[in-house]
């Protein structure tokens, strides 16, 4: 069960019984003294087996936009469920690459299945590129356009909510002027809950061992939790490409300064 989250975004109570990985993106202060709020951002992993009582919490959250980052194979073959009313609830998804159907993690696993080291270099390279993809890219601009334009509570999710979904919390948070160390605290708070459901390793097991390879279970140990190596390899890749992370946002992404300031002012209000 996903636990809920306090005003700085650590996840301390139940709240969902199939959307793992739900958190709010707020609560925690900037460095110039503000306070970024809460109810504005979310993230979460994907919910296709989301129970009706979750859909109710979701929308009584008032979500008014919901970002997906998985690519379009993702999609379909893991649909998430709907809200009574989701058609008000404005959805931004990329159909132009159609990618492969595993999102990155398991990716990783499959290159890796057998040895956790392995795993560890898969999930590092994934970090490496990730900010380059060009589907990632025009979702993660369209991701910050529609936290600067929307009334209501933004969700932004991927699969398991912490990769694709950890770095645009991360640079929305960034924005908003919250500490490299908030940042990263935030994003570690996968790890509070990542292997507490054993149904999950076991879904992994079985359905990577079905070929009759070995699986390892440390490798999907690695695979379902970050370390802060991996989001430390995506911000140096940003900087060394575009020589800062605000270069990465201006240069990389289109960010421009007027979008910037509506970031900041929505998530700081």
């Amino acid at each position: 069960m996903t636990e809920a989250f306090n005003t700085a975004g650590k996840m301390d109570a139940p709240l969902f019984q199939a959307i793992r990985n739900f958190r709010d993106c707020g609560g925690y202060r900037t460095q110039e003294g503000g306070k970024v709020r809460t109810g504005v951002l979310y993230r979460s992993a994907h919910f296709p087996n989301a129970s009706d009582t979750d859909l109710a919490t979701l929308e009584a959250l008032g979500i008014s936009v919901v970002v997906d980052l998985r690519r379009p194979g993702e999609r379909q073959s893991h649909p998430c469920r709907r809200w009574p009313g989701f058609e008000r609830t404005r959805l931004i998804e990329h159909d132009g690459v159609p990618g492969a159907d595993l999102p990155p993690h398991l990716a990783a696993f499959v290159q890796a299945g057998e040895s956790a080291e392995a795993a560890d270099f898969a999930m590092r390279e994934i970090y490496r590129g990730m900010p380059f993809d060009a589907m990632i890219r025009e979702l993660f601009r369209d991701f910050l356009t529609a936290l600067a334009e929307s009334d209501g509570a933004l969700l932004v999710h991927c699969a398991a909510g912490k990769d694709r979904t950890g770095v645009a919390a991360a640079l929305a948070q960034h924005i908003a002027g919250v500490s490299r160390d908030d940042i990263f605290a935030h994003y570690l708070e996968t790890n509070r809950t990542a292997l507490s459901d054993p149904s999950i390793i076991e879904n992994v097991r079985e359905n990577f061992g079905r070929d009759g390879r070995a699986v390892c279970d440390e490798a999907i140990h690695v695979i379902l939790s970050v370390t802060p190596d991996y989001l430390t390899i995506a911000l140096a890749e940003m900087t060394a490409r575009y020589g800062s992370i605000d270069g990465y946002l201006r240069d990389g992404l289109g960010v421009t300064p007027a979008l910037r300031r509506a970031v900041a002012q929505r998530m700081t209000g």
